[in-house]
């Protein structure tokens, strides 16, 4: 009876995205390659920084271009990396596909990560990994 009453409960309240307080409801980026570049110009493409590039794998979590694991937290569109080599990291999602790395001040620098559908150059396995 106690099951049939928190999933009854659970049905009325509807399906709400998790709500974190402060900062906007808890998202999870889209799994795959995230390219890191300086942003170009009409005069010079842009610059690729594999150094700052990493894949996205289940678990709000991400891997380097060395291998390296991590974990990240997205609240609205506010993304900090939480744990692993990019620990301290911000950045601003920017529809689904572009992040905007933030400097220390929370202000935007030059440099952005965008989301790529493949990307063999930071192939490091599965995306279930």
């Amino acid at each position: 009876m106690k099951r049939t009453l928190v999933l009854l409960a659970l049905l009325i309240s509807g399906a709400n995205p998790a709500q974190a307080v402060p900062g906007g409801n808890l998202r999870t980026l889209l799994k795959g390659y995230w390219v890191c570049e300086t942003q170009g110009d009409a005069t010079e493409p842009p610059k690729r920084q594999l150094q700052d590039s990493f894949r996205v794998i289940p678990d709000s979590s991400y891997r380097t271009t060395t291998g390296m694991v991590g974990t990240y937290l997205l609240l609205g569109t506010d993304l900090t990396m939480t744990g692993g080599p990019f620990k301290g990291r911000t950045y601003k999602l920017v529809g689904q596909g572009i992040l905007h790395v933030l400097d220390s001040a929370g202000k935007r620098t030059t440099e952005r990560c965008v989301r790529q559908a493949s990307a063999s150059s930071l192939d490091d396995g599965p995306d279930d990994t």
